[in-house]
């Protein structure tokens, strides 16, 4: 089983001003089973319930600070939920999410077991009797050893402004071989190239925050980064997802995951999960 994972948190957080000038998103606080957490610390829960012993957390030099003093007084104060081993990779400036992964790559190492990649302002909530959506992921990526395994969730057409989406081709156990990747679509494109059996009519397969990768996608990071570096553009990780499915038209696969993703990344999305995990709504 995979034995680490990334968490980039060295975004600007645009959307959550003015806090996020002051407090970052990952700091922000979740109440949740009768206690009241960091959305980092529980990212962190989700990671080790999947067996990571090891988490990467991608930050800038404030960020960190925060960040150790933080998981300094919870563990302090009994917590148990967290991985053995936290460490941190300096972002020092924002480049693109793709940056942010690729600093990761010396963290990973050459670990024949590949890794998880958590987003930073993505929490989870597995469906009732089901194990934690982490977990879901990293074991289909260990029963199959794909170059990815990505955690997906149906989303209707309003929501696809906000989310990179794709179209599967089912292969059994709720995986499906990836044929098509879009980030961000329109409706009318998802319609036209993102369509996928038996999720439901006008519904699309969207990424919710959970990727399990061989270390093959920071080559594709690399590769990107060369191409695109010298004109200054931000490096994506979507980009080299896309190079990525290029590179294995057959072993590149979605993972319908049975539970809910909430986005932090939004005032919307931060209220939705508050209501939901802490059991005032959803």
């Amino acid at each position: 089983m995979i034995d680490k994972a990334l968490i980039p948190i060295a975004g600007r957080a645009t959307r959550l001003l003015p806090v996020s000038s002051v407090v970052p998103k990952a700091m922000f606080p979740l109440a949740a089973g009768g206690a009241v957490r960091t959305v980092l610390h529980w990212i962190c829960a989700e990671a080790a319930s999947a067996g990571i012993r090891h988490v990467g957390v991608v930050a800038s030099p404030r960020q960190q600070e925060m960040c150790e003093a933080y998981f300094a007084a919870a563990r302090e104060a009994g917590a148990d939920d967290l991985p053995a081993h936290i460490e941190y990779i300096r972002q020092p400036r924002p480049a693109g999410f793709g940056d942010a992964v690729a600093r990761g790559s010396g963290f990973v190492g050459a670990d024949t077991h590949g890794f998880l990649l958590l987003l930073g302002d993505h929490v989870h909530a597995a469906d009732p009797e089901c194990e934690p959506c982490a977990a879901q992921v990293a074991r289909a990526f260990a029963e199959r050893r794909p170059a990815a395994m990505v955690g997906v969730q149906a989303v209707g057409p309003e929501e696809l402004s906000r989310v990179g989406s794709a179209g599967g081709e089912p292969v059994g156990g709720r995986v499906y071989r990836c044929r098509a990747f879009v980030e961000k679509p329109s409706p009318p494109d998802a319609r036209r190239r993102l369509a996928t059996p038996g999720i439901g009519e006008d519904r699309f397969l969207a990424h919710c925050g959970i990727y399990a990768f061989t270390g093959e996608i920071f080559d594709c990071l690399a590769d990107l980064a060369r191409a695109t570096r010298p004109g200054g553009r931000e490096l994506q990780l979507a980009d080299a997802q896309s190079l990525l499915l290029e590179r294995h038209r057959e072993d590149y696969y979605l993972l319908h995951v049975r539970g809910r993703s909430w986005d932090m990344g939004t005032p919307a999305g931060y209220a939705r999960a508050f209501a939901a995990l802490s059991g005032t709504g959803g």
